[in-house]
């Protein structure tokens, strides 16, 4: 990594910046009804077609934390047919995509600066007409990454941009929680940039990843297993396998076990690792498989943005059998992860108000407590069970 020497730039001076740059976006968020109403009309009709074919949704499940107390997690969950979402996304363009006023000609060291900054910014305003006004970029990094020289926080640690050498190119980095938190149908905007608006545009890395919430089909042990039964192996030389924590004693503090195959320098790379372990609850089934594509030794295609799961199935010879499932199998675990979300709602309700309700009914009735305490809108949904909520409304909640 390069030290960046100079002073940074605060985020507020980037977020006028950007939001001064951007005018009409490419699916027309920022138009008015009042100055083109037929462009917002097209819009609203784009982005209800980009949700109702979207890939993947973002929900909220509960996890365990210390001393009990519920930890909320927002995840990303493929649908519309999809196994596979994306977790990760690295993505190149040469700087003329904003411009060939950005190119590095004779400038000395503070002047190429000033100029990232300015290219920087307005490849914020790229990402807030990807993705909305929450990826715009919020700050500069003391430091480079990815071998470039300047790096910059998109929104609230969403991922990078890196800008600075590199052949006049930059990189845009959506981390897991960038991806998981985009707004629905993200991924037919970026599909949209990167083929119609990006110059020389490339995919450098993809994580596609798929959740075994409850442990029904995927453990690290079994993973382990198929592997020596030569489920992962695609000819050619038998890959590097790993074990990542105590494989040794069963894993006797609950932090979590990982299984790797392949090498992460080459193109391809999978791990299964305890992800609710990993993310402090030590009872959590909640197994991920991730599958690591680099540009290293082979071309990403931008299909996959839309289509994740056809290139994740076919990864490794076992995979198909391991997560194609019927939609009725879907709608269960659906049912059982409503089943938990609800179950830690009674646990924290009875940790924070058990002893009150116990006192309380000495003297009233369940019926009279209840309607002291419950919300003036018999209508209301808490946030963290809108999975609940839904599963009830469709008849498949436990």
């Amino acid at each position: 990594m390069m030290k960046n020497e100079y002073p940074t730039v605060s985020p507020s001076e980037f977020a006028a910046d950007s939001a001064n740059r951007v005018d009409t976006l490419i699916n027309n968020m920022r138009v008015t009804h009042a100055t083109m109403p037929h462009k917002r009309a097209a819009y609203a009709l784009e982005l209800m077609d980009a949700k109702k074919n979207a890939i993947s949704k973002t929900e909220t499940i509960v996890l365990t934390g210390k001393n009990n107390k519920p930890v909320y997690k927002s995840i990303a969950v493929p649908c519309n047919g999809q196994e596979f979402f994306i977790d990760w996304l690295n993505m190149t363009a040469d700087i003329s995509t904003v411009g060939e006023k950005y190119r590095r000609t004779h400038e000395d060291d503070d002047q190429y600066l000033s100029l990232c900054q300015s290219a920087a910014a307005e490849i914020s305003t790229h990402l807030v007409r990807m993705l909305g006004k929450r990826y715009a970029i919020t700050a500069q990094n003391q430091t480079g990454r990815n071998f470039y020289k300047y790096s910059f926080v998109i929104g609230e640690n969403y991922g990078l941009v890196c800008i600075g050498g590199q052949r006049d190119s930059f990189l845009i980095m959506l981390n897991g929680t960038g991806c998981a938190l985009a707004p629905q149908g993200w991924q037919t905007y970026v599909h949209q940039w990167i083929t119609k608006v990006a110059v020389k545009g490339k995919i450098t890395r993809v994580d596609l990843a798929h959740d075994d919430l409850n442990g029904d089909y995927l453990s690290v042990d079994a993973m382990d297993e198929l592997e020596t039964n030569k489920g992962f192996h695609c000819g050619g030389a038998e890959p590097t396998v790993q074990h990542l924590g105590n494989w040794k004693n069963n894993d006797p503090y609950n932090k979590g076990r990982t299984l790797t195959i392949g090498n992460r320098s080459s193109g391809k790379y999978c791990r299964f690792y305890e992800k609710g372990k990993k993310e402090g609850d030590k009872e959590s089934p909640w197994v991920r498989c991730e599958v690591e594509y680099k540009a290293n030794d082979r071309v990403i295609p931008f299909d996959v943005l839309l289509n994740p799961s056809q290139y994740a199935m076919g990864a490794y010879p076992c995979f198909e059998g391991l997560f194609l499932f019927e939609t009725s199998e879907r709608i269960k675990t659906n049912r059982k992860t409503a089943q938990v979300n609800l179950n830690h709602a009674f646990n924290w309700i009875k940790n924070q108000t058990g002893k009150y309700m116990s006192f309380f009914r000495t003297f009233l009735s369940d019926a009279e407590i209840l309607e002291l305490i419950k919300s003036d809108d018999d209508t209301a949904v808490p946030k963290r069970l809108h999975l609940c909520h839904m599963a009830a409304t469709l008849g498949y909640a436990a």
